[in-house]
């Protein structure tokens, strides 16, 4: 397949136009942007009881790991007709985000194809957005701890 080549598959009863499956997300073990798509949606029974009704920050690396990145609050408008949103309202102004919403597998694999390898959910649901219903400890590694000293402090 070559790099512009578009390809719609069927997933969870949803048409989803995918794009550039053979690009390089991950260079040092060669992982594509098709193997991300195809891993996250293996992972989706995981996964989704975390994001499911939770408006989605998308951190995106159009350019793969090694490239840019930026961070998508708004939902983009060229969205499937079927993925959900959530409108809230910042803490800190009167603008309201359109949010998305990861609800299901076909949600998810969209994301992937956007090259949204970070999910960061919001701490509430989209139905009550001032009231957080989950507490995160964000433990990250670095010299000299490694994932063993953040399982532990965990």
């Amino acid at each position: 397949m070559q790099e512009s080549e578009k390809t719609t598959i069927s997933i969870g009863g949803r048409e989803l136009v995918l794009s550039n499956l053979n690009k390089v997300f991950y260079p040092a073990k060669g992982f594509t942007k098709a193997q991300v798509i195809d891993y996250y949606s293996r992972i989706a029974p995981a996964v989704l009881p975390h994001l499911r009704g939770r408006p989605v920050t998308l951190k995106r690396f159009p350019d793969g790991v090694e490239g840019k990145f930026f961070y998508q609050k708004e939902c983009p408008v060229h969205r499937p007709d079927w993925l959900c949103t959530a409108l809230v309202r910042g803490e800190k102004s009167e603008r309201e985000i359109n949010f998305c919403l990861l609800d299901d597998i076909p949600s998810l694999a969209w994301a992937a194809n956007l090259a949204a390898l970070e999910l960061h959910t919001s701490l509430s649901l989209s139905r009550d957005p001032g009231t957080p219903t989950v507490l995160v400890f964000d433990l990250d590694p670095g010299p000299p701890a490694t994932i063993i000293e953040c399982c532990w402090v965990g």
